[in-house]
């Protein structure tokens, strides 16, 4: 079989190897196969019509490109691995400690719930916070009277309309404002506040488990010292 022409075909596979999508690995061909099979295509070269020059200096070329490509790919592969260990590690620090992340969602556990932060714009004669089921209706309507601009908060006591403890779930938080009978037409961003209980280091990225919810680190936006 002549081997003409071979190292071409192999290049591609070899230099597929190290890019996403490439060559198979039952398909593919490595450095020290490449190796031997250019070796051997140079010994049963024929005499009368030798490879050029050129085609040798590209084909060398391309295996050069080839090593450093493998070589960007491991370390990048590294580097990934590092990220995401030293992103768990800096999770682990935040066990048994307070955070507020972003979302409306309150989880309820055993009639506990964590507390929410919200920010009021400006000042509202009223204020009411509507708790809906997952179906969107309203189980409880809390009014929380007269507010100035600023940070407030909201400790729900898990409890229905009619004063029972509410079943276990997850449940929608809608904050509302009105001056002079008028509602303020304003979306609130909801802190909800709550404890890490866990991380979840299978997760990519890994994940905080906090108060019912599962959240990455992203959604953190402050944490709290332990009273």
């Amino acid at each position: 079989m002549s081997l003409g022409g071979v190292s071409s075909t192999l290049l591609q596979n070899v230099t597929a190897t190290a890019t996403p999508g490439g060559v198979p690995k039952n398909q593919a061909v490595d450095q020290k196969q490449f190796l031997q099979l250019f070796i051997a295509q140079l010994q049963h070269q024929d005499p009368l019509s030798p490879l050029e020059p050129d085609q040798l200096t590209a084909q060398l070329a391309q295996f050069s490109q080839l090593e450093q490509l493998t070589g960007v790919n491991d370390r990048l592969d590294k580097l990934a691995g590092q990220s995401k260990d030293s992103g768990g590690a800096a999770l682990l620090n935040l066990l048994g400690k307070r955070v507020s992340f972003d979302g409306s969602t309150l989880v309820v556990q055993g009639g506990k719930t964590p507390t929410v932060r919200y920010t009021v714009p400006e000042s509202a004669d009223k204020v009411t916070a509507t708790v809906r089921s997952s179906d969107g209706t309203a189980v409880r309507v809390v009014d929380l009277g007269a507010q100035g601009t600023g940070q407030h908060t909201f400790a729900f006591d898990g409890k229905g309309a009619l004063g029972t403890v509410l079943p276990d779930g997850s449940y929608r938080l809608e904050i509302a404002a009105s001056k002079k009978g008028q509602t303020t037409p304003t979306s609130f961003s909801l802190l909800t506040e709550a404890t890490v209980d866990g991380v979840d280091l299978t997760a990519d990225p890994p994940a905080l488990l906090v108060g019912g919810n599962t959240i990455s680190f992203d959604q953190v936006r402050q944490v709290h010292q332990n009273s």
